[in-house]
């Protein structure tokens, strides 16, 4: 491993683990189990309609694949695929490619669990989104989560740029897989 790297790993590894006493941080293993089974919600309404939320569909030992869907009002839903790098415990986005793999859209607001109905967005768009991911991207974007004692089913997100801990947490409902899909609210 190049020298660069493993700085990079050490000064994760320090900046990962230093709020773990304090906020208790669910590890590799314990964030994998909720996972396998819980499709991710984030801000949800009391309704549980989503801004943004998130499946994963595949575990590795270095990374995972996940399934994320967002939408703006008047415009077709976005469903993209990307693949994180585990680093500890904390999931990270890659700043060269930005993990982004793959985008489809779907018409209507509702993220189906089975990734059905929706249509293939031209791969030749996926290098100016990378760009334009990159453009406001820290070199180093991770996060973790917790639980949130405050309700069932309910994690916080807590995100890391560049070593620093951005202070806002975003909270996230766990909504079962077997429950086929949720709701997305458009933004915008």
């Amino acid at each position: 491993m190049p020298l660069p790297r493993l700085a990079l790993s050490i000064a994760a590894a320090c900046a990962f683990a230093a709020p773990a006493a304090a906020q208790d941080l669910l590890n590799r293993s314990e964030v994998e189990a909720i996972l396998r089974e819980q499709a991710l919600c984030y801000h949800p309404d009391d309704r549980y309609s989503c801004a943004w939320a998130e499946i994963y569909s595949e575990f590795a030992a270095d990374h995972v694949i996940l399934h994320t869907a967002s939408a703006v009002w008047d415009e077709p839903m976005e469903v993209q695929q990307y693949r994180l790098n585990w680093v500890d415990d904390a999931l990270c986005i890659p700043y060269e490619n930005q993990g982004l793999q793959a985008v489809w859209e779907a018409e209507g607001y509702r993220f189906p669990f089975d990734l059905s109905g929706l249509t293939p967005v031209s791969e030749d768009v996926i290098p100016e989104m990378v760009r334009e991911l990159r453009e406001n991207s820290p070199r180093e974007f991770c996060f973790r989560y917790s639980i949130d004692e405050a309700g069932p089913d309910a994690l916080f997100q807590h995100v890391y740029r560049d070593g620093v801990v951005d202070e806002s947490l975003d909270p996230v409902a766990l909504i079962p897989l077997f429950a086929s899909g949720v709701a997305i609210s458009p933004s915008g």
